[in-house]
């Protein structure tokens, strides 16, 4: 288990200033970057408070391990007599969905002659966060299944040479930036199954051939946590996506799948915990997994927000999916929201760019053109050009697919109601995800009377310095996501191809690599988005020449974006246009979508009439959560990118903001 410590006020407060300084051109700090064991030493909790703390652990009959560099997580072991002893806090066996768990029925207490330095207790329970994946739709619950419209190649799976044209790739390839000497570690709780399919991968799809750079570990870091292997699991999906898909992006890059065996906590955070550790860590991290604020609870939030700020303060970038469930985090992987409005607690911290979804949008826009052609060209490539991009949505309660079907999104014909004509295939929660931080909206996911209790009330997080952009709300918290990219599993008209062969996992998609891709496994989610986008950092890091990193993306993600949007727009970069969209475009806004699910309850949920409504905010009609707009919206955030013009404008960038 790991007891999360905390600084004093004044101390978290000079810590933060710092982080700050690091990422301000005008700073003598600017980019002058702590070791792990900088921070604890400069800003972490002062010795006597740690041992105090580690005493009384001992005294309990507690076994403490070690303290992380940083001074923040102290790892210990005990019985469940102990835990219950120490923290009050009663741990029991538990069976949920026929699986069996174990979890803490009341809320740990610090004693208060430790409480001034203690946190709590990250986590007191083995329910695990869920992956950003979501495999390739059945024909029949996309939109194409239930009218029947095809575009001009019917299904399309994309490779890797379709990402680098639709985005923009491909001169920044020419010119070299390919990611050489950039490390992007994938943080997971399993091995890959194979290597091999990360060769076979980049084998089909042209990557190695060009890029013979590029390569893929597993890592199990060594550090203050205890970290042991995981072997393959029923995630090794997820880390297959994650480890091809970074590649893709930035194919002459080193890829490391970073994974521990989780027990109480993520395996991959014990793994990023170890790495940070390291006086060579690598700087770029992307991270597929989530859960919702209010299911994390306080103290994990607070782990996570610790960890994510001493890597940035590391030089350290992370990137992590925004969800798979539209702004109804807490009802992940279900077929209706219940619980409201809510956002992953793993991708709303101040410090980790949350990257959102989109979908290809020409059917439902209207665009005529050719955009994909109809047979393979070189390394199976049928994207002609930029496509249009609305956000990713599967449900039935998207205004974009009631708009299509001619039906009004609620009542009796909406498309979530008329079961006689639609079915019920398309009631799902499944699309990209944003929104406020909250934690006080719904409740946690499966409630404490089978799921154990979470550590404490969770506070939002307040709006960071940067977050400032036409459309962002003035709600002063922290808003999500910040950039997106195609992250559909085939609902209009594409999804992305993975080699996965893992036998174990057939029922989840795995299948052989076979010569033809169009047999291997598809997927979308936020889950390829965010390693798409680590491997666009590792092509900006490359361009800039820097060894060290360049901290949170998010201060020169924004000002890029307030230098294009100004406070008005710019409508040459609206993504609706397609391929007649501005060439000089830094980001594609996404206008026309939105990512509302379908719902019942009273949490959030307009529902006027019959037993599916739309999650809005506020609950009325015409306000599903969340809708696009000109500029900075939930459903996408800032938008999606043309990766030349980005690494480009990131130069441009640093060199108009010199160092002191």
């Amino acid at each position: 288990m790991q007891l999360v410590l905390q600084r004093p006020a004044e101390t978290q407060a000079a810590f933060n200033q710092y982080v700050d300084d690091l990422h301000n051109p005008a700073s003598p700090n600017f980019h002058k970057w702590l070791t792990n064991a900088q921070i604890g030493v400069q800003f972490g909790p002062s010795t006597q408070d740690i041992a105090a703390v580690k005493s009384w652990l001992s005294s309990k009959g507690l076994t403490v391990g070690s303290v992380t560099p940083d001074g923040m997580v102290i790892e210990f072991s005990g019985t469940v007599k102990a835990i219950r002893t120490a923290f009050n806090a009663p741990i029991h066996n538990l069976s949920v969905d026929g699986v069996s768990h174990y979890a803490n029925m009341s809320d740990p207490q610090i004693p208060a002659a430790i409480a001034p330095a203690v946190a709590g207790i990250a986590k007191l329970n083995d329910f695990n966060p869920h992956s950003m994946a979501h495999a390739k739709l059945s024909k029949t619950a996309t939109a194409r299944g239930i009218n029947g419209i095809e575009d001009s190649s019917g299904e399309n799976y994309l490779s890797a040479a379709d990402l680098a044209t639709i985005y923009n790739f491909n001169p920044l390839f020419k010119a070299g930036i390919t990611g050489k000497g950039q490390t992007i570690v994938v943080i997971e709780d399993t091995d890959q199954y194979s290597i091999d399919d990360w060769n076979v991968f980049r084998k089909t799809f042209g990557l190695s051939r060009v890029y013979p750079f590029g390569t893929l570990t597993n890592s199990h870091p060594t550090g203050t946590m205890t970290c042991t292997a995981p072997g393959a699991n029923g995630d090794d999906g997820e880390a297959a996506i994650d480890a091809q898909w970074a590649s893709a992006a930035a194919p002459n890059a080193t890829i490391i799948n970073a994974a521990c065996r989780g027990g109480s906590q993520f395996g991959g955070f014990i793994a990023l915990t170890n790495l940070l550790q390291q006086a060579n860590h690598p700087n770029i991290v992307s991270i597929s997994y989530g859960e919702a604020e209010a299911s994390d609870g306080a103290t994990e939030n607070i782990f996570i927000n610790n960890l994510y700020q001493t890597a940035v303060a590391e030089g350290v970038s992370i990137f992590v999916s925004s969800g798979d469930e539209g702004a109804a985090s807490a009802d992940a992987n279900r077929t209706v929201a219940t619980h409201g409005i809510g956002v992953s607690g793993w991708m709303s911290t101040p410090y980790n760019v949350s990257v959102g979804g989109t979908d290809f949008g020409q059917l439902p826009l209207g665009k005529t053109g050719t955009y994909f052609n109809t047979t393979n060209g070189p390394a199976f490539q049928t994207a002609v050009s930029y496509m249009p991009e609305i956000p990713w949505n599967d449900s039935c309660a998207g205004a974009l697919l009631s708009a299509f079907e001619g039906v009004p999104n609620t009542g009796a014909t909406s498309v979530c109601n008329n079961t006689a004509k639609f079915g019920t295939s398309l009631r799902t929660t499944a699309s990209g995800s944003g929104g406020p931080s909250g934690c006080a909206t719904g409740a946690v996911a499966t409630g404490t009377a089978n799921r154990g209790v979470v550590s404490g009330t969770c506070a939002p997080y307040a709006k960071p310095s940067w977050q400032s952009l036409l459309g962002v709300p003035n709600d002063g918290v922290r808003d999500t996501p910040d950039v997106s990219l195609m992250a559909s599993n085939g609902f209009w008209v594409a999804y992305y191809d993975v080699c996965w062969s893992d036998p174990k996992q057939t029922a989840g998609g795995a299948t052989p690599c076979t010569a033809d891709p169009a047999a291997w496994a598809g997927f979308g989610g936020t889950s390829v988005s965010s390693p798409i986008w680590a491997g666009i950092q590792a092509l900006i890091n490359q361009n800039l020449g820097v060894t060290t990193g360049v901290g949170n993306p998010n201060p020169v993600l924004y000002a890029l974006a307030n230098a294009e949007y100004g406070n008005t727009g710019k409508p040459s970069c609206n993504s609706s246009l397609g391929n007649a969209v501005g060439s000089d475009c830094v980001f594609y806004d996404v206008t026309q979508g939105d990512m509302a699910v379908n719902c019942t309850g009273t949490h959030d949920c307009y529902l006027p009439s019959s037993t599916q409504g739309v999650l809005s905010k506020p609950i009325a009609a015409n306000s599903p959560a969340y809708g696009t707009n000109v500029g900075w919206d939930f459903a996408t955030g800032i938008g999606t990118t043309n990766a030349t013009n980005i690494v480009n404008a990131w130069k441009a960038y640093v060199l108009a903001h010199p160092q002191p």
